[in-house]
């Protein structure tokens, strides 16, 4: 594309030229998006619920892996362990914020509900930074066990539970002076973690014991272990309780109760699946072998859309955003 200059009214007035900008203009955002990180592709698709349309590819750092959205500010963060760094887009506009450079590993990312704080899991050093939204300034460097990998944020931000891979246990950091305050033991190589509405469940997926590990937060003690498919990886906690648990060598995902820690059912999805998000309305699967969002509709788990990513997508995290609406 040719970018003409108009600098002189006059003469783009006489000619009948109009600027061409730089930049593709903004998109109306629609009901809803969902933020996927490609690994391969070194980019996120963006892509418009429900209608299933790609609306645009977002350039990041080499393999990117983690996504969290926050909603009531419209920012999504992307991090990127293999680029060391820390992407953020406007939601609505999908314009670059900013991206910062963190050194180490930067996997799995959660941002707290008020949006105030980002929390990142350093794979390679061992540690957990806190990050202030606004500046995406590093507040503090946690050190936590070896191998941090998955993060969930309690409801009232007090908490970050980080699941320790290579300690097979999960850390409970309290955000408050940003230190480990408990350990507890959970099966084989922990990675994903889903807190349940209230912050009073905990889910942690152990990928080498293919099982789950309930935990109780109030008393910080596992209350359940539930056997699921073949190398377990994510997992979400949908509003009616159900936990859906991605298994990536199985190409499965487990459906659990989470009240009586009972598996369901065995849902068949796309090759290699990892990223897992849930609504009011649909189930969310991202499949890293298959490049593709598979959608299920939450209630009858009947497939409803494929669609089509970048190069090994991954989608580690909240990548589901939704406006919100202001109250009167």
């Amino acid at each position: 594309m040719v970018r003409i200059a108009c600098q002189l009214g006059v003469l783009r007035a006489a000619l009948g030229i109009d600027c061409v900008h730089a930049q593709p203009p903004p998109i109306d955002p629609p009901a809803a998006r969902a933020f996927i990180s490609n690994q391969g592709s070194h980019d996120v698709s963006v892509i418009e619920l429900p209608s299933g349309r790609e609306v645009r590819r977002l350039p990041v750092a080499a393999g990117p892996a983690g996504v969290a959205v926050d909603a009531r500010h419209g920012q999504v963060y992307i991090t990127s362990p293999d680029g060391r760094a820390l992407t953020a887009f406007d939601t609505r506009t999908l314009q670059r914020r900013g991206e910062v450079q963190l050194g180490g590993g930067p996997v799995a990312i959660a941002v707290d509900r008020e949006g105030e704080h980002i929390y990142i899991s350093d794979w390679y050093q061992n540690q957990v930074l806190m990050i202030r939204a606004g500046t995406l300034e590093v507040e503090r460097r946690i050190n936590v066990g070896r191998v941090p990998a998955g993060l969930a944020v309690a409801p009232d931000g007090r908490r970050v539970y980080v699941a320790e891979r290579d300690e097979n246990r999960i850390a409970v950091i309290d955000t408050q002076s940003g230190t480990v305050i408990a350990h507890v033991a959970v099966g084989e190589h922990p990675f994903g973690l889903a807190l349940d509405e209230s912050g009073q469940r905990l889910f942690a997926v152990n990928v080498l014991s293919n099982n789950v590990t309930r935990i109780e937060t109030d008393s910080l003690t596992a209350s359940a272990t539930i056997a699921v498919g073949n190398s377990p990886y994510c997992a979400v906690v949908a509003p009616d309780g159900r936990v859906f648990v991605s298994n990536q060598h199985g190409d499965s995902v487990s459906v659990i109760d989470g009240a009586t820690a009972r598996l369901l059912q065995t849902l068949a999805v796309g090759a290699y699946p990892e990223g897992i998000a849930v609504d009011d309305h649909a189930l969310y699967v991202v499949s890293w072998m298959d490049e593709e969002l598979e959608v299920f509709d939450l209630h009858s788990l009947s497939p409803i859309l494929h669609v089509a990513t970048g190069r090994n997508s991954r989608g580690f995290g909240a990548f589901l955003w939704r406006p919100v609406v202001p109250q009167p």
